[in-house]
C-alpha cells in the first residue's frame, strides 16, 4: 500500500528513474539528473501536491503552480523547484529551470518601486515582519488556541500571496510560482513537470509533482464566461449580484445606467473584488452588494481574474432597480358601527402621517378572521380612499366580529398596513354549544373542568356552568360572574352521599345571543373518607374448603371490593375476586360468599380478608379469618413389593413398583421407608430411608440361614403418608 503511494504520487520521479543508464545518456541540457541510488523514504507526515497549470499564446507557454498550504510552500521557497519539459514518445528532457526559487528581498526592492502596493504586498508576505511571535498570541504558546492563530495567520499570508500571483504574472514568477517557456516550437506538444529540488525532507513531507502533458502550442483562444448572474432588492435601491463560480478567486465589475444616452462602463471595485461568502455555507457562491442612486435599468459586468494574471470575458447582466419602500400607512382613530334596518355599516376615521409619499396611490380598509378570509386580509370595498381622505364606510353586513387595518398602496405596488384594530359586529345567530367537555380531578377535593370553542365563534363573551347532584333535580348555575375562559375550576363538597355530580356549559356572546346548554358531563365524585369497614358474617372449614361469607358497607360512592388471601403470617396477599359496587346494589344485596379450596398445606394457614374501595384515595379492610388445610393424612398410592435371595451378590434384596400417575397426582416431596420383622423380632421395625428415584433395598444385615419379612410406605416431606405395601417373606 505504501508503495502504491508513493508511486501514485511520484510520477516524475518514475520517468527519471526508468531506464536510468540510457537516460543519463540522453540528457544533454539538463542539470537535474536522477539519482539511481533514491531510496523511498520512511512514512512521511504528510504529504503535498504540487498543482500545475499551463496556457499556450503559440509563441510561448506559460505555467503557473501552486502548492496546497503555506507549509508546502515555505518548503518549495527553501529548496526551490526543478521545471522540466519531455518530449512525448522521447527521452528528450529539457530543464527550464532548476532549483528555482522565489527572488530576494533585495532583488524585489530593487526591482519594484515602494508604492507599488502589490509587490510590496508580495514581498512582505515572504520577507516582511509582524509575524505572530511565541509570546504575542491570545492563548499560551503550545496550546491548541495558539496553534489556531498561527495557522489563521499563515492562512491569509499563503492565500493573498496566491491572490498576488494571479494578478500579475510577473509577481507569480518573483516568487516562483510562475515560468514562462519561450523556446517552445509552434505546433510542437510537450509534457511539463514541476518537482521539488530533494524528495528526502528528513522524512517530514513527501511532495507530488506537478504534472501537465499533451500540451500544444497553439495561438490561446480565450473561453466563454458564462456565469449565471441573479440579482435582488435587499432594500430600496440596494441591488445584491450573485453567481457561482468555483474556479475563480477575485473579480472586477463594472456599471452603467441603461438610457436613451449611453452612459460609460464605471468600475465599481478600486481592488480586485474577493466574495467573503465561505465555501462551507455554498461552494462557490460569490455575492456583492451595489446601491444606486435612482431607480431605472442598471447593466452590470463582471470579469474574473484567472490564474494567468488575464480577465475573462465579461459577462454582462442587466437589474431593474424599482420601488420596493412601503407607503407610511395611517393611524386608526375610531371605529362606528351603524346598525341599519337592512344592513350594517362601519364607519372607519384615521390620521395620516405626515409627510405623504409622492407616488401615494390612496387606501383600503382590508378585514381578517380566519374562520371567514382564511389566513389572509380581506378588502371591504373596491374603490380607494384618497391620499388626504381621513375616514371611509364599509359594508360588515356579512361579517362577524374580527380584526381590521388599513392597507397603503403607491405607484409601485408596494403596501403599507396599519396597526389593526378589533371590530365588534352585532350578529344574530348563538354561539354553537360545546361539543365535549373535560374534566380533570384534582387533589383536595377541586374540578378542573374544560371545553373546546366551535371555530365559528370568535366573539364568545363568556361562558355559564351549571350544576346538579342527581339528573332530575333542577340545575342551579355554578358561577357567579362570567367565565372569560374556556375552563372553571370547581370546589366540591366533601360530605355528600352521593356517587355522581353533572355539568353543563353554555356560551353567550358580545350581541347578547345565549347558546344552548352542552351535553350534560357525569362525573364521580372524589371523596376523602374510607369506606364502610366489611366484616365476616359466618365461615366454616370442611374437606371441601373453607366457605365464608362476608357483609359489605352500602355507601353511595362504593365502587367495588375485593377478596385477598395469602398463605402464612408472612405471605403476599393475593386478590383472588372483585365484585362490582353498582351490581351488589341492583342485586339489593351487600353480602359475597366465598367457597375456596385451595391446595393442601400441612404447615401454613390460609388467611382471608375483604377489601372495600370508594372514591377517595383510601380503602378499608376486614379483620383477617385464618384456615389450616391440611387434607386427609393417608393416602391410597398402591406400592407392589417383591424380594428374594440374589445368589451372584450373596445378599437379600426387595424391590416394589407404584403406580407413578398417582403419585404425582399427590404433589410434594416424599421418600420410601422399609420396614423389617427379622430374627426374634415380634414386630416390624423401621430400618431404611430411600429416595425417590430409587425403587429396591439390600439388607445387609441379614445372616445365612435367617429369614425376614418386609413391607415398604411412602413418606411426605408434609406429614402425609401412603398405605402399606404387601408383605414379602425372603430367606438368605
Amino acid at each position: 500500500m505504501i508503495m502504491t503511494r508513493y508511486i501514485k504520487r511520484g510520477l516524475m520521479a518514475a520517468l527519471l528513474l526508468l531506464a536510468a543508464g540510457s537516460v543519463k545518456a540522453q540528457i544533454q541540457d539538463t542539470v537535474a539528473v536522477a539519482d539511481t541510488s533514491y531510496v523511498l523514504p520512511p512514512e512521511p507526515i504528510f504529504t503535498s501536491k504540487i498543482r500545475l497549470l499551463t496556457r499556450s499564446y503559440g509563441d510561448r507557454v506559460v505555467l503557473r503552480w501552486m502548492p496546497e498550504d503555506y507549509v508546502s510552500w515555505k518548503f518549495l521557497r527553501y529548496y526551490g523547484v526543478n521545471v522540466l519539459r519531455v518530449k512525448p514518445g522521447t527521452m528528450d528532457i529539457d530543464t527550464l529551470a532548476y532549483a528555482l526559487k522565489p527572488m530576494t528581498r533585495e532583488q524585489m526592492e530593487a526591482k519594484y518601486a515602494a508604492t507599488d502596493e502589490q509587490a510590496m504586498a508580495a514581498m512582505g508576505v515572504m520577507y516582511g515582519g509582524g509575524r505572530l511571535g511565541p509570546n504575542q498570541t491570545q492563548d499560551a504558546p503550545g496550546t491548541m488556541g495558539a496553534n489556531v492563530e498561527y495557522n489563521n495567520e499563515q492562512d491569509i499570508s499563503f492565500g493573498y500571496a496566491m491572490l498576488v500571483a494571479e494578478w500579475r504574472p510577473d509577481l507569480a514568477e518573483a516568487m516562483a510560482v510562475g515560468l514562462t517557456d519561450r523556446t517552445a516550437k509552434r505546433g510542437e506538444v510537450y509534457d511539463y513537470y514541476v518537482q521539488i529540488t530533494q524528495w528526502e525532507l528528513d522524512g517530514k513531507i513527501i511532495f507530488e509533482p506537478g504534472v501537465n502533458e499533451g500540451v500544444e502550442v497553439t495561438s490561446y483562444k480565450p473561453e466563454a464566461y458564462e456565469p449565471l448572474v441573479q440579482d435582488t432588492l435587499t432594500s430600496p435601491r440596494r441591488v445584491a449580484l450573485s453567481w457561482i463560480d468555483s474556479e475563480h478567486s477575485s473579480y472586477e465589475i463594472e456599471r452603467r445606467e441603461v438610457s436613451p444616452r449611453a452612459s460609460e462602463w464605471i468600475r465599481l471595485n478600486d481592488k480586485p473584488y474577493v466574495s467573503m461568502v465561505s465555501d462551507a455555507d455554498f461552494k462557490g457562491l460569490c455575492v456583492y452588494s451595489d446601491s444606486v442612486t435612482h431607480e431605472g435599468t442598471w447593466e452590470y459586468r463582471i470579469m474574473a481574474h484567472d490564474a494567468f494574471g488575464e480577465l475573462t470575458p465579461a459577462v454582462t447582466h442587466t437589474a431593474y432597480v424599482r420601488d420596493i419602500e412601503a407607503p407610511k400607512a395611517p393611524e386608526i382613530t375610531r371605529i362606528v358601527i351603524d346598525r341599519q334596518t337592512d344592513k350594517i355599516l362601519a364607519h372607519v376615521f384615521w390620521h395620516i402621517v405626515e409627510p405623504l409619499e409622492k407616488d401615494l396611490q390612496g387606501y383600503l380598509v382590508h378585514y381578517y378572521n380566519d374562520n371567514i378570509t382564511g389566513n389572509h386580509w380581506m378588502p371591504l370595498s373596491s374603490q380607494m380612499a384618497a391620499p388626504r381622505d381621513t375616514m371611509t364606510t364599509v359594508d360588515v353586513t356579512s361579517l362577524r366580529s374580527g380584526m381590521i387595518c388599513i392597507m397603503a398602496y403607491d405607484d409601485s405596488g408596494n403596501e403599507g398596513q396599519s396597526l389593526a384594530q378589533f371590530i365588534r359586529i352585532t350578529d344574530m345567530k348563538a354561539p354553537t354549544p360545546p361539543d365535549t367537555v373535560y374534566h380533570t380531578v384534582l387533589p383536595q377535593g377541586y374540578m378542573l373542568l374544560s371545553w373546546d370553542i366551535a371555530p365559528e365563534d370568535d366573539d364568545i363573551m363568556y361562558w355559564d356552568v351549571a350544576f346538579a347532584n342527581d339528573p332530575s333535580h333542577d340545575y342551579l348555575l355554578r358561577n357567579e360572574g362570567g367565565i372569560k375562559e374556556p375552563m372553571f375550576v370547581d370546589t366540591l363538597a366533601m360530605d355528600v352521599n352521593q356517587k355522581y355530580i353533572y355539568y353543563k356549559v353554555r356560551a353567550i356572546d358580545y350581541s347578547g345571543n345565549v347558546g344552548e346548554w352542552s351535553d350534560v358531563l357525569r362525573v364521580l365524585r372524589p371523596h376523602v373518607t374510607p369506606p364502610t369497614v366489611p366484616h365476616l358474617d359466618r365461615s366454616s372449614h370442611d374437606d371441601r374448603g373453607m366457605h365464608m361469607r362476608w357483609v359489605v358497607g352500602k355507601d353511595a360512592d362504593m365502587d367495588y371490593h375485593l377478596l385477598l388471601r395469602r398463605l402464612g403470617a408472612e405471605g403476599e396477599w393475593q386478590v383472588m375476586a372483585r365484585w362490582d359496587a353498582d351490581s351488589l346494589a341492583q342485586a339489593k344485596t351487600w353480602a359475597v360468599q366465598v367457597d375456596d379450596n385451595p391446595s393442601y398445606d400441612r404447615r401454613e394457614r390460609y388467611y382471608y380478608m375483604v377489601e372495600s374501595h370508594n372514591a377517595s384515595p383510601y380503602t378499608s379492610q376486614s379483620l383477617a379469618v385464618s384456615w389450616l388445610h391440611q387434607g386427609p393424612k393417608f393416602l391410597d398410592i398402591p406400592i407392589r413389593l417383591t424380594g428374594g435371595y440374589v445368589e451372584s451378590e450373596k445378599t437379600v434384596r426387595v424391590v416394589w413398583e407404584v403406580d407413578a400417575l398417582t403419585l404425582s397426582s399427590m404433589g410434594g416431596e416424599y421418600y420410601y421407608c422399609v420396614f423389617r420383622k427379622g430374627p426374634g423380632d415380634t414386630k416390624f421395625k423401621y430400618m431404611y430411608n430411600v429416595s425417590s428415584d430409587t425403587l429396591e433395598y439390600t439388607d445387609p444385615t441379614l445372616r445365612k440361614g435367617e429369614e425376614a419379612e418386609y413391607y415398604v410406605s411412602i413418606r411426605f416431606t408434609d406429614g402425609r403418608e401412603s398405605r402399606e405395601s404387601n408383605v414379602v417373606k425372603v430367606k438368605y
